[in-house]
């Protein structure tokens, strides 16, 4: 007897927020993403911005239908979510969930399924501020040298100002030393990282590069693509950063 199949996808929403419920359960199929998202694309020309909650209570897989529709969906309304809560038992789809974080434009709070009300209440009470700008730009005087300093999530609009100030500096200078500043990194988004690539030709009008950093990961990460740019690069700690300067002002 052939098994009978159920709706994998359970959707909740409410006329009076912008906070949607997404529970998942099994293997799911391009029927049920299809069912998911006319809901939440509704919901999103309703309200703007979503606060969604994600509780995946089994997962089995998805058909590739469905995976394709997911892609789809995600890269249209990447924007879409200003906090996404992902309710989970499974360590590995919470670590998943928390490092998602990192490249998404919404803030992602990982919860295990005994703490849904407490994932329930902070998409209720989560601040709307505006982020601020996680680059910053700083001119040198009367010198090529530039620095950036990184705090925070890079967005799009963060790329956009920053490849404006350098297009500024290019008519003056034939090339750039930049400083890179690292101080709290906490991801980039896929626009952001998408108009970043798509720069890459400029890296021929950079001379020297220092990155400054704390984080070992940064500075292992900067180590090991050094020899892949055509301008020198030699990485620091922040309490060398008066050293880095000193080096991108006098390097030849």
């Amino acid at each position: 007897m052939k098994k009978t199949e159920h709706i994998m996808i359970e959707y909740k929403n409410n006329s009076h927020d912008n906070v949607v419920e997404i529970a998942v359960e099994g293997k799911l199929t391009e029927a049920d993403f299809e069912r998911a998202i006319s809901q939440m694309t509704a919901d999103i020309e309703k309200h703007g911005k979503l606060r969604l909650l994600e509780e995946i209570r089994s997962f089995e897989g998805m058909d590739l239908m469905a995976l394709w529709k997911d892609a789809q969906f995600g890269l249209k309304h990447v924007n879409d979510f200003s906090h996404v809560a992902v309710v989970a038992d499974a360590e590995w789809m919470r670590t998943i969930a928390a490092a998602a974080g990192n490249v998404l434009s919404a803030e992602v709070k990982a919860f295990d399924r005994a703490s849904i009300d407490a994932a329930r209440n902070w998409l209720i009470t989560a601040s709307d501020e505006e982020l601020e700008s996680g680059l910053q730009y700083n001119r040198i005087e009367d010198t090529p040298v530039v620095e950036i300093v990184v705090e925070g999530k890079i967005t799009a609009a963060d790329i956009d100002n920053v490849i404006k100030e350098v297009e500024v500096d290019l008519a003056k200078y034939e090339k750039l030393r930049v400083l890179e500043d690292i101080r709290d990194f906490k991801g980039i988004d896929p626009m952001a990282l998408w108009i970043d690539l798509k720069q890459i030709s400029k890296v021929q009008k950079i001379s020297h590069a220092a990155i400054v950093a704390d984080a070992k990961w940064v500075k292992t990460v900067a180590e090991a693509i050094s020899g892949l740019y055509p301008f020198e690069m030699k990485v620091y700690e922040r309490s060398q950063i008066t050293e880095a300067r000193e080096w991108l002002a006098t390097a030849h």
